[in-house]
């Protein structure tokens, strides 16, 4: 009689633990659930009315750029892709073609994934040269997908 009272004490218990996980469970995944779906898009991203200069600004600081050089940078969004985008909770990002010039001669140029960061500077999370992507267009449609990568390849080999 014992062992019949023990073994359904241990199946309430189980039973118990069971009911504890999945509430556990429900918790953690309503606490990424905010009412901004947007947040850490508005939470980083930088005003329009600062964008280009911090851009210009963070841009030739990764390029090592002092403001005494006569180098200077460019930017165009990707063709197709001139918005934000979010992946997760990561920061939001912008997909770029940039340019280092010298004078008026392009001395650098290749496709650059920038994060906003805290609404008051960007960060280059990823620069690929223009010789890179010509030389394993393959590699960038992997990485990027299909349609990002094929607009970053077509776009590494307009003249």
């Amino acid at each position: 009689m014992n062992s019949v009272r023990l073994k359904c004490q241990l199946v309430q218990t189980a039973r118990t633990a069971q009911t504890a996980i999945v509430l556990c469970s429900l918790v953690i995944a309503l606490a990424g659930c905010g009412s901004d779906p947007n947040g850490h898009v508005s939470e980083n991203e930088v005003v329009d009315t600062h964008f280009h200069e911090y851009l210009v600004r963070d841009l030739r600081t990764y390029f090592k750029l002092p403001a005494s050089s006569s180098k200077s940078v460019g930017h165009e969004f990707i063709k197709g892709h001139e918005g934000v985008y979010q992946t997760g909770r990561g920061y939001p990002h912008y997909f770029l073609w940039v340019y280092v010039y010298d004078g008026n001669k392009i001395v650098s140029e290749g496709f650059a994934k920038v994060d906003a960061v805290d609404k008051n500077k960007f960060r280059v999370a990823t620069f690929i040269s223009r010789a890179q992507i010509k030389k394993d267009p393959r590699a960038i449609e992997e990485t990027y997908g299909a349609s990002l990568g094929a607009d970053i390849i077509n776009r590494a080999n307009r003249p």
